[in-house]
């Protein structure tokens, strides 16, 4: 019966006991540890809450586990849980194997204490990032949201050539204008078109 209950523990994340109380399994979050490239598993922890709760579940998994009909199913489980419960109170701590100890505390409530749970349970997963180049997101920039494409086209903007032929027909309109005013002020004043009389 051991480990059909913890089967069905595992399975359904939830075991009533008649009698006793209500096993419950709840998980924790997982954590991804990116330097060494792995996601740790969630570490599960399992609960016990004394009190009466519906076994209908557990007799239907026992019944078929067992291939007995529901009658000697419940009168296997009511057995079990009774056997499990004197255990409780006579010899304390009582194991039920494969998910803790039942023991009774100084109030004389049933306290329980899991097992920890097998490696099998717990292995990590390889987590390696993978970058889409082609894949559209949003990303923070300052304080303004963009994403990652339009960064991409401000970064890869090529820069406007100014076209400035002006400032090179400037100079040499100044270059010249210069010559010019050079070849008519040379000469003795002289005048170096046309026919020129000298005095």
């Amino acid at each position: 019966m051991h480990h059909l209950i913890a089967s069905y523990l595992f399975q359904n994340k939830n075991c009533p006991l008649p009698g006793l109380g209500n096993l419950s399994l709840t998980g924790g979050e997982a954590n991804a540890d990116f330097t060494n490239k792995v996601i740790n598993a969630p570490i599960a922890s399992i609960n016990f809450v004394p009190g009466e709760t519906n076994a209908t579940g557990l007799l239907s998994f026992v019944a078929t586990s067992t291939n007995s009909s529901t009658y000697e199913a419940t009168e296997a489980l009511d057995h079990f849980c009774d056997n499990l419960k004197n255990n409780i109170t006579v010899d304390s701590p009582a194991r039920l194997e494969g998910v803790g100890d039942f023991f009774v505390n100084n109030n004389g409530d049933i306290n329980f204490e899991p097992v920890q749970l097998p490696a099998e349970f717990l292995q990590q997963v390889k987590a390696e990032r993978v970058i889409h180049p082609q894949a559209e997101h949003s990303i923070l920039v300052g304080d303004k949201e963009t994403t990652n494409t339009l960064m991409t086209e401000f970064f890869n903007e090529d820069a406007v050539v100014k076209d400035r032929w002006w400032i090179w027909a400037i100079v040499l309109g100044l270059i010249g204008l210069t010559i010019l005013l050079i070849y008519f002020n040379d000469a003795d004043g002289s005048a170096q078109f046309g026919n020129a009389i000298k005095l």
